[in-house]
């Protein structure tokens, strides 16, 4: 009875951990749940005049486990904090849930390579991705751990062109790089599409309608270009990077002449009515056929693809009477200057006339080149990509 009275219980009502009242007592196992944080206590039952220093406070011998070992670590502290924000979560229930999802997420070692690819695909489309997924790897992945050790000892020269593009571009001073990592990550993607563009690995795209979108400078993006170029080069040198297949002289000519079509039509389908867009986009398009543009043995091959296209459809306008401002809107698509388009279209009619310049007829606006009878230009290639192209177009828009 004595040993009954001199034994006292100290009740445990909040827990030691994180102060919750929400307990579980398991009679059974001696012990005490915590709901909220998981901490296990041990009850705590003592002889009044035992010295309680040994069971609790600083000098214990005992200290309290959790259940997981995964919640040794402070709530708010490592884990979710890193990817929920830089208070962390103060929640325990909603901590413990975002701890298993942080620890069972698959980490992606380069999560930079794969946003200038999202970008690629969805600036440029898919196809452009599979293609130029090698550079991306090349410009956004350090080398690999024998190849560092390699560079170390090189020459300084080649050692530094051999360090990441992508590093050396984010690193730049203010106004070169981005604003933000988005705005890199689109840089590099338009650097890329440009360089395999110049390279004639694929088609050049208009890099306009990219700086309007992400508020990027040309400069930006030379900048970028030749860094990765230089890194490549450099790779080669090194027998560590081999050159994809590259198009030919016609393939690539037909490609610039094409896409240059589609920049100046898709503004013409704005300007003008539905009868007269198809009128001169047949005429356009059978001009170019007469001069044998988008292969390598074009009448116009000294002339930069996309001044062909501006003329031979200021021509084609000018035949149906359609020119009026036709010069400066031809020469927004391109950022030409509109006294240029006319004085090359001049040029190209004064030779043609002297006969020091043979056009088949291209520039001649005192007839019509297209003939509705004809299935000659139905056959060429160049015309019935773009026509391909512009039925797609239609169809996408239909509901």
């Amino acid at each position: 009875m004595t040993e009954n009275m001199n034994q006292k219980k100290i009740e445990l009502t909040n827990c030691d951990d994180c102060a919750s009242k929400n307990l579980t007592p398991m009679p059974e196992k001696g012990e005490t749940w915590c709901d909220d944080c998981g901490l296990v206590h041990k009850d705590q039952k003592i002889l009044a005049n035992d010295n309680g220093g040994a069971l609790f406070g600083e000098g214990a011998h005992y200290q309290a486990v959790r259940q997981d070992a995964d919640m040794n670590r402070n709530i708010g502290g490592t884990g979710p904090k890193m990817r929920f924000g830089s208070k962390g979560v103060h929640n325990p229930r909603k901590y413990r849930l975002l701890e298993k999802i942080d620890r069972s997420t698959v980490r992606n070692p380069h999560p930079f390579a794969n946003r200038v690819k999202r970008n690629i695909e969805q600036l440029y489309g898919r196809h452009a991705l599979h293609i130029l997924e090698y550079i991306v790897e090349m410009s956004c992945k350090p080398l690999t751990g024998e190849q560092e050790q390699i560079r170390k000892k090189l020459a300084k020269s080649l050692n530094k062109r051999l360090g990441m593009p992508k590093q050396s571009i984010c690193r730049k001073d203010k106004g070169i790089k981005g604003s933000s990592e988005e705005q890199n990550a689109v840089i590099i993607a338009a650097a890329i599409v440009e360089l395999a563009g110049e390279l004639g690995i694929m088609p050049k795209f208009d890099r306009r309608s990219t700086m309007a979108k992400a508020e990027i400078s040309p400069k930006q993006i030379s900048n970028a270009r030749i860094r990765i170029l230089q890194h490549w080069k450099a790779r080669l040198t090194m027998d560590w990077a081999v050159m994809p297949p590259r198009k030919n002289a016609n393939d690539r000519r037909e490609d610039s002449i094409a896409q240059a079509m589609e920049h100046v039509f898709e503004m013409l389908g704005d300007q003008l009515a539905a009868d007269d867009f198809e009128r001169v986009l047949y005429e356009t398009e059978t001009r170019l056929a007469l001069l044998n543009e988008g292969t390598g043995g074009a009448l116009t091959i000294n002339i930069e693809p996309r001044m062909v296209v501006c003329v031979t459809a200021y021509a084609s306008l000018n035949f149906f009477g359609l020119q009026s401002g036709a010069a400066d809107l031809l020469a927004d698509v391109f950022g030409l200057t509109s006294s240029g388009i006319r004085s090359r279209y001049d040029a190209l009619v004064k030779q043609s006339g002297a006969g020091t310049f043979h056009d088949a007829g291209a520039f001649d606006v005192s007839k019509p080149c297209y003939d509705v009878a004809s299935d000659k230009h139905a056959q060429n290639a160049l015309i019935s990509k773009v026509r391909l192209g512009n039925v797609c177009g239609r169809r996408s828009s239909l509901p």
